[in-house]
């Protein structure tokens, strides 16, 4: 997986330039209010609403984003996050009969947020950001994640107990959420879990931004699954 992460880390979409533009980062936040529409580049009218899907349980501060069906020894971001239950929430787009997934985000705090950053995990630099290139992590199953560290452990820890038949488990969990065409799951075992949400239009590179307040705290942690180009 870190060969794949490695390959896909940098790769064609919009500049850094554009992840920082305020109408991206304002998009960040309205996109998760109820009752929010635009208009497609092809005259299709897009809607989005907000739910809820339970709280992340972070014991140590040390998120993961990830693809919940191809990890493999994943990094948790460099950034260390407030610790406890915070709110698991999703913006979804729907047109006609047709939902996905747009964003996927971590409530810390109702404070605003006034800067954005990209969510970085170790070997990857900031100023590395240029051009058309950015950080993001690969999707090959048409589904992300949030968990911590200790949510990865646990998760693993299922998954070698019954290999055989733990993914069909997790995927007959998600499927009692399915509408078409996206689902979610707060998977939990022993204290811990992961927050499992389908991507988008399905496998790609998706980026996470980590959102500051005023006062300098971390008050959201939002992952873009790649439904909307404000470039366009």
């Amino acid at each position: 997986m870190n060969r794949l992460f490695k390959l896909f880390s940098k790769i064609f979409k919009n500049s850094s330039a554009y992840a920082e533009s305020k109408e991206y980062t304002d998009f960040l936040e309205i996109a998760f209010s109820s009752g929010y529409s635009f208009t497609n580049e092809y005259g299709n009218e897009c809607k989005y609403y907000s739910i809820g899907i339970g709280q992340l349980n972070i014991l140590n501060g040390e998120i993961i984003a990830c693809d919940p069906f191809l990890f493999y020894d994943e990094k948790p971001f460099l950034e260390k996050f407030p610790i406890g239950k915070f709110p698991v929430e999703l913006a979804i787009e729907r047109q006609g009969g047709d939902e996905r997934i747009g964003f996927a985000r971590i409530k810390f705090y109702d404070t605003i947020p006034v800067k954005w950053e990209p969510a970085l995990i170790e070997g990857q630099k900031f100023e590395n950001i240029s051009g058309d290139h950015y950080f993001g992590y690969p999707v090959d199953s048409g589904t992300g994640s949030f968990m911590d560290s200790s949510g990865m452990v646990e998760y693993s820890k299922k998954y070698d107990e019954n290999e055989n038949y733990f993914f069909d488990e997790v995927i007959a969990q998600l499927n009692k959420t399915y509408k078409h065409t996206r689902s979610w799951l707060l998977w939990e075992s022993n204290g811990k879990n992961v927050a499992l949400f389908s991507s988008g239009l399905g496998d790609g590179m998706y980026e996470t931004q980590i959102g500051f307040d005023i006062n300098g705290n971390i008050c959201r942690l939002v992952t873009d699954f790649g439904l909307i180009d404000l470039s366009n």
